[in-house]
């Protein structure tokens, strides 16, 4: 029996699902936590209106969720690192301008200018947390090249022993 082991210790990729919730979850919380400091520092009493925000951010954003997906599993399909986060980054653009189209549409935000200045931070944290989801994993169907485990395979059963004699009764 020959046992093998990863070359590299890679992780198993996910799936395209689970690869835009985490950019999703990444990128809500950076931006969250941007406008907590940034609203914070200057009136501290007022912590709840950039979590109202981020709420309200990440509720709007879950329905630009599908529109990445696509995106996400062409970019998991990619045997290059640069394709697979341009692929995402296009994803995370395109969900990005659509959750600020209905921010402009459903709520009297004003000039997409005043949109801006408040969801850039979720931008930034979107593109950085894709770049960083697709920065090693490997594309689906390529797996790394496998080579024997030293230790493993060096053990042999030794001439003589029968291990399983007892059961021959």
């Amino acid at each position: 029996m020959k046992l093998t082991y990863p070359a590299t210790s890679s992780v198993v990729p996910s799936s395209p699902l689970s690869s835009t919730l985490c950019v999703w979850l990444c990128s809500n919380l950076g931006g969250t936590a941007h406008l907590i400091a940034s609203f914070g520092l200057e009136e501290p009493q007022d912590v709840q209106v950039p979590l109202a925000i981020g709420l309200l951010a990440s509720l709007i954003s879950l329905a630009a969720v599908p529109i990445a997906l696509p995106f996400f599993a062409l970019a998991q399909r990619a045997s290059a690192a640069w394709p697979r986060r341009f692929r995402a980054a296009v994803g995370v653009l395109l969900a990005f301008g659509v959750a600020n189209y209905l921010l402009l549409r459903g709520l009297p935000v004003g000039p997409p200018e005043n949109l801006l200045a408040v969801t850039w931070p979720y931008l930034a944290t979107a593109l950085l947390s894709a770049g960083w989801r697709y920065w090693h994993v490997p594309a689906a169907g390529h797996m790394p090249r496998t080579q024997p485990a030293p230790l493993l395979n060096a053990w042999r059963q030794r001439p003589g022993r029968f291990p399983y004699a007892h059961l021959a009764h």
